[in-house]
């Protein structure tokens, strides 16, 4: 009738959830590079190898579409951050920026800033929210991967650690404000 409660409980450890974030997915037809070449994101499967900015490929780990949903669009024009054409990315992407002014401002050659803070420079701009196609790739660890020629991307990986400093929007601003010699375009989506 009565319990032994020393032996009706069992002793556990508790355990600390390591998934990595969801990433959202890049647009169908986003050209990334391969070692086969220049390859559309949905055409690209676990164990391709794709090129990342350390100057090496790394294998896809998983690749998967991501239902059409509703989302903000960010445009990149052809030409800008050395991409060959206009490229669509979700709200939520980062993208990888260099040189002098990144090293000045933050001790770094290369930072990650959130696509939206990007808006206004070189003709980067919002558009209305819509379903896209999208397919969603994720590596071992997290990589930085060339698209459309020249835009380097992050891509989500397994392990969680972090291994780019992600600039916020105001960090971000302030940097495309060096680069643009102050006359940085305003922000009308913000």
């Amino acid at each position: 009738m009565l319990l032994s409660h020393e032996t009706a409980f069992a002793r556990f450890t508790a355990v600390t959830a390591t998934m990595a974030p969801p990433a959202p997915g890049l647009p169908a037809g986003t050209m990334l590079e391969t070692e086969a070449g220049w390859s559309p994101v949905e055409e690209i499967r676990p164990g391709t190898r794709v090129a990342t900015i350390d100057g090496g490929f790394c294998q896809v780990i998983a690749a998967h579409a991501v239902p059409p949903a509703p989302a903000p669009l960010w445009r990149i024009p052809g030409g800008t951050l050395g991409t060959c054409s206009d490229l669509l990315l979700p709200e939520g992407h980062f993208l990888a920026l260099n040189g002098p002014d990144c090293r000045h401002l933050f001790g770094l050659p290369t930072v990650l800033a959130p696509v939206a803070a990007l808006a206004g420079f070189e003709g980067i701009h919002r558009l209305p929210a819509r379903p896209l196609p999208a397919h969603s790739l994720r590596f071992a660890e997290e990589e930085v991967v060339w698209a459309q020629t020249g835009a380097r991307i992050l891509m989500p990986g397994e392990a969680p650690g972090r291994h780019f400093q992600r600039l916020d929007y105001g960090q971000t601003r302030a940097l495309l404000m060096l680069r643009s010699g102050g006359n940085l375009a305003p922000d009308l989506a913000a």
